[in-house]
């Protein structure tokens, strides 16, 4: 046998045992989710838009909820009727959640003496406090954030991530978004009602 009838020979054998090792895993792998369902699953991964899918909507009352903060301080959005409310659905792990994080540190430093209260809510599965805390660390963050324990996301339909609403002090939704607001965005729109 030459040298070119050997090596043909070795890609065949490879191709059959890689293609034995591909059978044997699909025996065993389940690729049960439908295509049309893994959408709702990718928003932990993607930083790809996602379609408007806001349920709460400027006019609306803003359904009522309460987290334990990561001070273990407890924030109940009934306790602040007569402030404006910033509810920023975020999660620990999300970096691009972190410059809309630093834009609401500011809006704190400068408006809480106005009666504005902010509360992030990281309400995706993977979040856990020690994913918070590093967020919070690593962003140079100062406002208030809690693990979604109550239900805020659904109450909210919250499915993605930096989905932001402004709360008046009647209890009425004013401002909602479903992606990055800056700085200015939040200035502009608590000057409108404040």
């Amino acid at each position: 046998m030459n040298m070119n009838n050997t090596n043909v020979i070795k890609i065949i054998i490879a191709a059959i045992v890689l293609g034995g090792i591909g059978l044997i895993a699909a025996k065993y792998i389940s690729f049960s989710t439908p295509i049309s369902n893994t959408a709702a699953l990718n928003y932990q991964q993607s930083s790809s838009p996602a379609p408007q899918t806001i349920a709460v909507k400027v006019g609306d009352t803003a359904p009522d909820f309460g987290v334990t903060t990561l001070d273990k301080e407890i924030f109940k959005l009934s306790d602040n009727k007569g402030k404006t409310v910033i509810l920023f659905g975020m999660a620990g792990w999300c970096s691009t959640c972190i410059p809309e994080g630093r834009a609401l540190t500011k809006i704190k430093q400068e408006y809480s003496d106005k009666g504005v209260e902010i509360i992030g809510v990281a309400f995706t599965k993977g979040d856990n406090n020690d994913f918070l805390n590093e967020y919070k660390k690593i962003g140079g963050i100062d406002i208030p954030v809690a693990l979604d324990t109550d239900n805020v996301a659904q109450k909210y339909h919250l499915t993605k991530l930096e989905t932001t609403y402004i709360i008046n002090k009647d209890g009425v939704v004013v401002y909602e978004d479903e992606q990055q607001t800056s700085y200015d965005d939040y200035k502009r729109e608590l000057d409108k009602i404040l």
